[in-house]
């Protein structure tokens, strides 16, 4: 029996952020499985093709399950290190399960984003999961502000957003936002005023990237000099802002998350149908 855990991250061209941000979760999740083979790739075709022009090369989700295939791994694992289900989570699903029983396969599993159950049933809660261990670690001062940026998108898996501040309002952390930087919730509408949830203003608004790697993109729409970088645009509404410049995957609790995603997707935990369910029955 041959086993492999495949990462899938989006990607980055910037250097330093598959260093800090990536890497560090491959090394994580190697060092936790060292008699599994761990192998990296990225989803993003646009980021793979700069990067094979500078000489470095990063394989697609596609090359790199197709090779382990061929070198005749029966146990295959996938963990993509997107942050919600979504368009882009399932099309990466679909392409890597297009492959099931090719080769000496046996076993093509994918594992879950870093947010996407929301403990109905058995199921974990993924979204208090990362409240207790990632943002509550942070330790922002119910005095000051804390302003979580993600990417967003165009698809249902935005609404994952929405949800994470639902359940820090229920924990009663008003003092902490959810933004995105494409579709809603937008930093306008959370954070300017602020005093829209609780009527209260903070003393500081810290801002923090809820992305797994801040690469150039991401840093020039919160950090970046324009006026219509987050951070200028809530110090034109008189906030003192601190930016915070790490990203998801630079921390050990995020790391140790995924990992746990890459254990629950071994053990199948979640992929099959609840017990209490009737079975359903064989009708054509």
């Amino acid at each position: 029996m041959k086993q492999a855990i495949l990462v899938v991250a989006f990607g980055s061209t910037v250097d330093s952020a598959r260093e800090h941000n990536i890497d560090s979760v491959v090394e994580y999740i190697r060092k936790a499985y060292p008699d599994y083979t761990v192998e990296l790739a990225f989803s993003s075709r646009i980021i793979v093709k700069r990067l094979r022009e500078r000489g470095i090369e990063v394989p697609t989700e596609q090359g790199a399950l197709e090779k382990l295939i061929q070198e005749g791994y029966t146990h295959i694992y996938v963990q993509p290190l997107h942050f919600t289900g979504g368009e882009e989570f399932d099309k990466l699903k679909n392409n890597i399960l297009a492959h099931e029983g090719e080769g000496q396969l046996e076993v093509l599993r994918v594992g879950r984003p870093l947010v996407y159950y929301i403990g109905q049933e058995e199921h974990p809660d993924d979204y208090q999961i990362l409240i207790d261990r990632f943002i509550k670690s942070l330790n922002i001062s119910k005095d000051d502000g804390l302003l979580l940026v993600g990417h967003g998108g165009l698809g249902s898996g935005n609404s994952s957003y929405g949800n994470l501040q639902f359940k820090l309002i229920r924990e009663g952390l008003t003092n902490v936002r959810i933004a995105v930087l494409e579709n809603a919730p937008y930093v306008a509408d959370v954070a300017m005023p602020w005093e829209w949830l609780d009527g209260k203003r903070p003393n500081t608004i810290y801002v923090h990237p809820l992305l797994l790697v801040l690469g150039d993109h991401a840093q020039n729409d919160l950090f970046g000099d324009e006026e219509d970088s987050v951070i200028n645009e809530l110090a034109d509404y008189g906030y003192e802002v601190k930016p915070i410049h790490s990203a998801l995957g630079e921390y050990e609790a995020i790391q140790d998350i995924f990992r746990q995603h890459v254990q629950d997707c071994i053990d199948d935990l979640y992929g099959k149908r609840s017990s209490h369910r009737p079975t359903i029955p064989n009708i054509k």
